[in-house]
């Protein structure tokens, strides 16, 4: 389970990232209104914090997947018996893996074609081609985890 563990520190790791991520959108948006006061700003300030929000919520999913917590469909899961919770979680996952593996590809061709185009932020003039690569990443990783969920039924990936 070498696998596993791997990727239990990659997706640890990420979540850091996410939470440094929201910090940062905060600090930029705290001292660009503080700078807007004397009458000045951080350029691309915007920019940033778009890139920020993309990065928190892309690098934060694969952990809320691994420790299950995603809202859960309790109505359902509550009017089904035990065989009957696993069925639905495991179309529920099932699905979600099929999603999230065209969402991947579609992303990362995203990243491609905004990588040979020479897309930039408009403000600061940075690549953006590598914000739909990373959140392709992650997509990866949610499927791996939806695959351990699949052989491990009832269990978290990563114990919050």
């Amino acid at each position: 389970m070498v696998f596993f563990s791997i990727i239990r520190q990659l997706i640890k790791a990420l979540a850091i990232i996410a939470g440094g991520a929201v910090l940062l959108m905060m600090g930029i948006t705290v001292i660009d209104v503080l700078l807007r006061l004397f009458g000045t700003g951080i350029t691309g300030a915007y920019d940033l914090v778009r890139a920020c929000g993309a990065v928190a919520v892309a690098c934060a999913l694969p952990y809320l997947t691994a420790v299950k917590g995603h809202i859960a469909i309790e109505f359902f899961y509550h009017k089904c018996s035990r065989l009957g919770r696993l069925i639905l979680d495991s179309l529920l996952r099932l699905s979600a893996l099929a999603i999230f593996g065209v969402l991947t590809v579609q992303l990362y061709r995203h990243g491609l074609a905004l990588l040979a185009s020479g897309e930039v932020f408009p403000n600061l003039g940075l690549p953006v081609f590598w914000i739909p690569m990373l959140v392709s990443l992650n997509f990866i990783l949610m499927m791996i985890v939806f695959l351990y969920h699949l052989t491990h039924p009832g269990r978290e990936f990563i114990k919050p």
